[in-house]
This record gives C-alpha cells, structure tokens and sequence, in this order.
C-alpha cells in the first residue's frame, strides 16, 4: 500500500497502516480523573473481551487480551474496582462472563494463578508483579490485543 493512502487512512480513521499491510491503532483516549480515567482504559477493553468471548469463548489457561499497566497499587485497584463495577450489570444482563484480573504485591499469587487457569479475558497490575509473573512464565502475552499504561 502506498504510504500517501496510510497517511489518509490514518488521518481519518486514526488507525496507523503500515506499508506492509499491518494495522495499528493509534490512541485516541485521554483522561485526568480516576473513574473517568478507569473507563477511558477499561470500556473499550471491556468491549473487546466481551467481542472475544461471543465469537471464540476462552479456554483454560489463555489470555489475557487486554492489559491495563499501573505504576501504583492505589491505581491498579482503583481501575480494577472501576472496571469491575462496569461488568456486574453486563453478567446481570446475561452476557458472558469476562474475567478480570487484579495483579498486584500483596495479593497472594495463588488466587491471582487461580484465575489465570480458568482463563482471564482481562489483567490490571502493576510493573513489579506482572514483571514477576512473566519471568516465572505464569502468565504470557501471547493472545493480548489491547494495552493500556496507565502512568498517573
């Protein structure tokens, strides 16, 4: 694809194509408050993994397809308790299930691992505990589509 049509595509769709063909999308979410920082990461998350679910449910042991980075404990809980409260009334309603998990020190790991081995659609955490889980391989990236670092 010639680069002036990638420019074109991605000034009006803001969505960045490559000369080879592949696609990025481009941030269009900016927030400075808690909650309305929480849903400016987490509903468009949501809607993926929901998207997920429908098509091809999730299986033991895979995912996450999105993932949620904080630099504090206080944010990750902050952006998990707001995303949770988003998903109850989705379950209510009779949607799938999303899973969601909050990976952070001071959690034990096994309930976090617990959750990973049903299949988690959806992580929150901070640098230090994801960084932990990947070197101990108990948790991987492949499947994840959707990253959000949420630094303040």
């Amino acid at each position: 694809m010639p680069m002036k049509q990638c420019d074109l595509i991605q000034m009006r769709w803001h969505i960045k194509t490559l000369k080879e063909g592949i696609v990025q999308l481009t941030p269009i979410g900016v927030a400075s408050t808690g909650s309305v920082k929480a849903l400016v990461f987490g509903l468009p998350l949501i809607m993926v993994a929901m998207q997920e679910e429908i098509q091809m449910p999730i299986v033991p042991h895979q995912g996450p397809f999105g993932l949620i980075i904080c630099l504090s404990r206080e944010l990750t809980k902050q952006i998990y308790e707001v995303v949770e409260e988003y998903m109850v009334p989705m379950r209510h309603a009779g949607y799938p299930k999303i899973r969601l998990l909050l990976c952070i020190d001071g959690v034990d790991m096994c309930l976090q691992l617990d959750i990973i081995r049903e299949g988690v659609h959806i992580v929150v955490g901070t640098l230090g505990r994801l960084k932990d889980m990947l070197a101990k391989k108990k948790i991987n990236l492949n499947n994840c589509t959707y990253l959000t670092y949420a630094f303040t």
